[in-house]
């Protein structure tokens, strides 16, 4: 499985992932009217303000940014950047273009070829590895990230780092501005005034990992699909077609009932909008909502695949559609379900969707492993009871400590008296357990029973030895023999509850949390239970015990 390990954004809206993301929730947008002197026209476009940089010769602004994104990733990281089974993939449509420009003078090390540019950005971080660019039009974003998951399931890599950007520059405005492509305001994706893109600049990366098991809350990079419609080189297919395949390629095993959103490319161009409407219609996406960033960053060519996915990411996490900024009345013909303001979700999936001239279209699904929370804690000593970060008020301790407890928060199941020590400890944490949260998933197969200790069941293991030592006093109970199974308090929680699912016990030599956590989220991940009682449960004698128990649940 290929799992999602770090991720870091720069653009106009702010240098972290974090920060980004906030922007967009407040409906803030970076997009303003420039007037460059060496272009005829104004245009509209999201740039970052560099400040007063140092001239320096040694690396380009295009250079610079993809450096720092990087760089920004590295608190995030369990590995070295510098290992071999490290790859670099750099995903931008222009690279260092401007350096055509006669008057931007840098020294050797800078050159206008992607190739040299990615050798150099790679071996800055002391990478051996030969960098892959990936130059697809505006879908070079994915293009880059399906690259990443195949050369990892090759076997050859472990980890890969893929970084989109582009700059802005006159060659590319004044591309755009050929095509009449830009549009003299910010830009409205689906609407029915759209007049066209909006330019912007950001640096994206995105850490990918391969990793045999998923842990809750991991993003998992699902099926990816690169089609061509073979239509024309910078029209957009009136069919959708290249669109249309994709999706249908990477939603041949997805579980449509999942889906919270497609995230467009939705450029808010007259003719890209209205195929991508098409494209969710025809392959049954019409009831789901879709929505476009581009009215908070603007179009940012290599960058925006990469910034999109990220962000798309962290709104799922939150919950949330984030609304499509410009959007006021639908102006294309499929009834797609744009929405100019946040709506919320409690779905994990989403699919990324770009187009781009050549043809080009892809496609990507991304899942959010289901993550887990704990509903309530319970941790009992001979000392003290402290439930959900408070300390219940006691007047007994050691073994009667827990008579108190039956007695003050239970006290009617009387088979209590009969249970051993170890019985009677889980008995009471679970019943505090179940109590604070009001939710006893009553005769039910929903909810498993997980335990740890050390002692396994050795402090009634040695009361029965008692009761068998003599040969002239042999009297083997059989009450005290049922109880020399350190899972029998497993069963005790069971029948008073009507628990129908897994009850399991385990012994290790010491308390670990972090080992107890992961086996019972493993339940909950390959079981058929969406809730678990576990934690620690260990008995010496009497007198000394302790239980840290909690309810995790499926979110």
């Amino acid at each position: 499985m290929i799992v999602k390990v770090a991720d870091s954004i720069i653009s106009p809206l702010g240098c972290s992932t974090e920060e980004n993301y906030r922007a967009v929730k407040e409906g803030k947008s970076a997009l303003r009217q420039y007037q460059w002197p060496d272009l005829p026209e104004p245009f509209v476009a999201s740039l970052i303000n560099d400040g007063e940089r140092d001239d320096d010769h040694t690396t380009t602004r295009f250079e610079t940014l993809v450096i720092q994104v990087i760089q920004n990733l590295i608190p995030q990281l369990s590995f070295d950047l510098s290992s071999p089974r490290v790859i670099f993939i750099l995903s931008t449509t222009k690279g260092n273009v401007d350096l055509l420009e006669k008057n931007n003078q840098k020294d050797a090390t800078c050159s206008a070829y992607p190739g040299d540019t990615a050798k150099k950005i790679a071996e800055h971080f002391g990478n051996p590895n030969r960098p892959i660019v990936v130059s697809n039009a505006c879908i070079s974003g994915l293009c880059a990230q399906i690259a990443a998951v195949r050369a990892m399931e090759s076997g050859r890599y472990d980890y890969a780092v893929v970084v989109g950007a582009d700059v802005q520059s006159r060659f590319i405005i004044s591309g755009f501005q050929s095509f009449k492509a830009l549009s003299p305001s910010p830009c409205k994706p689906f609407d029915a005034d759209r007049q066209g893109l909006n330019l912007g600049e950001a640096a994206a990366a995105i850490v990918y990992q391969r990793v045999e098991n998923v842990q809750p809350g991991q993003w998992v990079a699902g099926k990816g699909a690169i089609c061509n419609d073979a239509n024309h080189i910078s029209g957009p297919s009136r069919t959708g077609e290249g669109s249309y395949r994709a999706l249908r390629t990477v939603l041949e095993d997805a579980d449509m009932e999942k889906i919270a959103f497609v995230n467009v490319h939705g450029t808010a161009t007259m003719y890209n909008d209205e195929m991508e409407s098409i494209a969710i219609e025809r392959v049954g996406l019409i009831d789901k909502p879709i929505n476009s960033l581009k009215g908070y960053f603007g179009h940012t060519l290599g960058a925006a695949g990469i910034l999109e996915v990220i962000l798309s990411m962290r709104a799922i996490e939150d919950h949330t559609v984030l609304a499509t900024r410009g959007f006021e009345s639908l102006g294309v013909s499929r009834p797609v379900k744009v929405s100019a303001e946040h709506r919320t979700t409690d779905k994990d999936c989403f699919v990324k969707l770009l187009s781009g001239f050549g043809g080009c279209n892809a496609a990507m699904l991304f899942k959010r492993a289901g993550g887990v929370h704990v509903t309530s804690q319970v941790t009992i000593s001979p000392e003290e009871v402290i439930l959900n970060g408070e300390k219940l008020q006691t007047t007994a301790q050691g073994g009667a400590l827990l008579t108190e407890l039956y007695r003050e928060h239970i006290n009617d199941y009387p088979k209590f008296f009969k249970m051993d020590e170890l019985s009677k400890l889980g008995f009471v944490a679970s019943e505090l357990l179940l109590q604070s949260i009001n939710d006893r998933h009553m005769d039910s197969s929903d909810r498993a029973i997980i335990l740890f200790n050390r002692t396994g069941s050795l402090c009634n293991d040695r009361k029965y030895q008692t009761t068998i030592s003599d040969i002239d006093n042999f009297f083997p109970s059989p009450s005290l023999f049922v109880y020399t199974l350190p899972n029998i308090v497993t069963g005790e929680i069971a029948i008073r509850n009507k628990y129908y699912g897994e009850t399991s016990f385990y012994v290790i030599d010491h308390d670990d949390p972090e080992l107890i956590r992961e086996t019972a989220e493993n339940a909950l991940r390959q079981g058929t239970v969406n809730s678990v009682i576990c934690g620690w449960l260990d008995c010496e004698d009497q007198d000394h015990f302790m239980a840290r128990m909690e309810i995790i649940e499926k979110q």
